[in-house]
């Protein structure tokens, strides 16, 4: 068997080790803040959800972006169908499976968050699930941009790249405003939580902007040359992750520009040691243990949306069990947190298998 690790289809941008990689880190990061109730893990695992969000903004708008750099069009209808299949199968299962458990053991469920869920209204709705609002900050983020991009191609492209990389950054700071007007009023709290789209994209909107200016400006040149501005960008993120706790006022202003920021630095660091990263893996000198590890993750990178859906109800799952109970374990704690975190795992792997993987193959052959 051929040990060498490669990405799912090469050179494309949507399956690169090193993305797939972060979006390992990323799930780790959420299960770790859901499984613990305390620790390092729990303190930074928050920040997860904002990684998806720059690799998600980057990934997606970058689709768009490179049709248009290749061949002067972007089919819009195309790419919404693809994102539809990506993403309404697998969601709308663990939903119905959702209430049938409801059902199953007397949960009641009130209708507005019923209907939050099935029309991606999280973010501003309470749904059933606290976990879900991220999903609708994302839907909303690519039907926004769908429609503006149908605008900009009916407009026949106004490709200004300085001009429109400014109005880019004039609205990175509407929406850093708009969130600063929401938190003052709650400034003298400890914490306090938000979740709506318009001040919460404000990873999606920097992964755009890198997609951006690695299709039509100079981010691919900056990828290798820059190394250093991204480093120390990066540094500042995780200092500010490390200082500041999540739902804190300081954190829920400027702290999550800043840590999207670093997120973004490190997708750039990620991008620019690809090869590095391939052929590191592919040496013979590299041992088993580490490529089998690598695999793991690139594992579980590429089924991590299936993990997101599915891992709080791993969590409840395990609880009505009483496998906790049985253990002795109390719940946030190590023996149990990493129960959880592993069982997550391997429920949402299973799912990606049986339902996520079959879609997008028939979605790979309908919309090539």
């Amino acid at each position: 068997m051929d040990s060498t690790i490669q990405p799912i289809s090469g050179g494309n941008n949507h399956h690169k080790i090193s993305l797939d990689l972060l979006r390992a880190v990323a799930i780790l990061l959420v299960l770790g803040r859901h499984s613990f109730s305390s620790g390092i893990w729990h303190w930074l695992g928050w920040s997860g959800v904002d990684l998806f969000f720059v690799i998600s903004g980057f990934l997606v708008s970058g689709l768009l972006f490179g049709e248009l750099k290749a061949t002067g069009k972007m089919r819009i209808g195309r790419f919404l169908a693809r994102r539809a299949l990506k993403i309404y199968p697998s969601f709308y299962l663990f939903l119905g499976v959702s209430l049938l458990v409801s059902w199953a053991t007397h949960r009641s469920i009130v209708g507005s968050q019923l209907l939050s869920e099935v029309f991606y209204l999280q973010s501003y709705i309470d749904g059933m699930w606290m976990h879900t609002w991220s999903l609708s900050v994302e839907e909303h983020f690519y039907l926004s941009m769908a429609l503006v991009m149908a605008i900009w191609q009916k407009r026949g492209f106004p490709q200004h790249v300085t001009k429109t990389m400014l109005w880019l950054i004039a609205l990175t700071i509407v929406f850093i405003t708009l969130r600063i007007g929401y938190c003052w009023p709650h400034r003298n709290e400890v914490r306090f939580d938000f979740t709506a789209t318009h001040i919460r994209a404000d990873g999606i909107w920097i992964g755009l902007i890198l997609a951006y200016a690695y299709h039509f400006g100079s981010l691919s040149t900056w990828l290798s040359t820059k190394q250093w501005l991204f480093a120390i960008i990066f540094a500042m993120a995780l200092i500010t992750l490390i200082i500041w706790p999540a739902g804190s006022p300081n954190m829920n202003t400027w702290g999550i520009t800043v840590i999207c920021l670093g997120f973004g630095a490190l997708l750039c660091l990620s991008l620019n040691a690809e090869v590095k990263l391939q052929q590191w893996l592919n040496s013979h000198s590299t041992s088993k243990i580490i490529k089998k590890t690598v695999g793991v993750l690139l594992t579980i990178g590429r089924h991590s949306y299936s993990i997101y859906l599915w891992h709080l109800f791993a969590d409840n799952l395990l609880e009505k069990l009483g496998v906790f109970r049985a253990m002795k374990w109390k719940d946030g704690e190590l023996y149990a947190g990493g129960c959880t975190i592993v069982t997550a795992i391997l429920l949402g792997l299973a799912m990606g298998w049986l339902v996520e993987a079959p879609i997008l193959r028939w979605r790979n052959k309908k919309f090539a």
